[in-house]
């Protein structure tokens, strides 16, 4: 794996604090979170900084898992948003 692949994963990965308020899933969370991840798969897409990367929201945990596995199905982004929110409420 080349060093800015890896870079890349480890920024995704890592935050500070989890503002993520409510772990029960509902649409809206859920429209954020995919426009997130389209945000992630954009290519020409900004940099939104370390600041971004500290702290975890609903929007920004889809930009993080669209950066790492780009483009997919509607149906495995809701699968992937409700394994989001069961992790969540085993912690």
């Amino acid at each position: 794996m080349d060093d800015s692949r890896t870079y890349h994963i480890n920024k995704a990965l890592a935050y500070e604090e989890d503002d993520r308020e409510d772990p029960d899933p509902d649409d809206e969370k859920l429209n954020v979170f995919n426009q997130g991840w389209r945000k992630g798969v954009d290519t020409d897409r900004e940099d939104y900084g370390e600041r971004a990367h500290s702290s975890l929201s609903w929007h920004n945990l889809g930009y993080r898992l669209g950066m790492l596995f780009g483009p997919t199905s509607t149906e495995l982004r809701e699968k992937m948003y409700y394994w989001c929110v069961e992790q969540m409420s085993e912690e």
